[in-house]
């Protein structure tokens, strides 16, 4: 399944998409500015939450190995998000039978850390619109 609706609106590029690891980045639009000329907050929480889905999954829609839904997700602002382009790099902190605890950090341009997320992720049942040839999640 490609990219579409909001996804395919936000144009998040997959830089890395590893087992466990994943590292995408955002060119940020005016669009996605509030008032002061920051990024809105709602813009980086989908960040957040799209690359560390995408490392609990080991892939994007195209490529995931395991389909995954979120079951909570927080989101620090620690700085303006200022800029225009956002790196997001999430890694797998433990990876049970069931669900995954994921965290990632937001970075701008100069390097400056300006989010830190952490969310749960569960293995939910393969739907009709996942790719062919993905496995079910295991029984139990």
């Amino acid at each position: 399944m490609p990219e579409e609706g909001f996804r395919k609106w936000l144009g998040c590029d997959y830089e890395v998409m590893e087992d466990g690891h994943a590292v995408v980045g955002l060119t940020i639009t005016d669009d996605m500015r509030n008032l002061r000329g920051v990024v809105q907050g709602g813009v980086i929480a989908a960040l957040v939450d799209i690359s560390m889905a995408t490392a609990a999954c080991g892939g994007n829609y195209d490529t995931r190995m395991r389909p995954m839904a979120t079951l909570e997700l927080k989101v620090n602002y620690t700085a303006p998000a200022k800029g225009d382009r956002l790196t997001a790099v999430a890694d797998v902190i433990r990876a049970g039978a069931r669900t995954s605890v994921v965290r990632c950090e937001i970075t701008r341009e100069d390097g400056e850390v300006c989010a830190a997320g952490l969310g749960t992720f569960m293995m939910r049942r393969v739907h009709e619109t996942d790719p062919a040839d993905m496995s079910p999640p295991p029984a139990g």
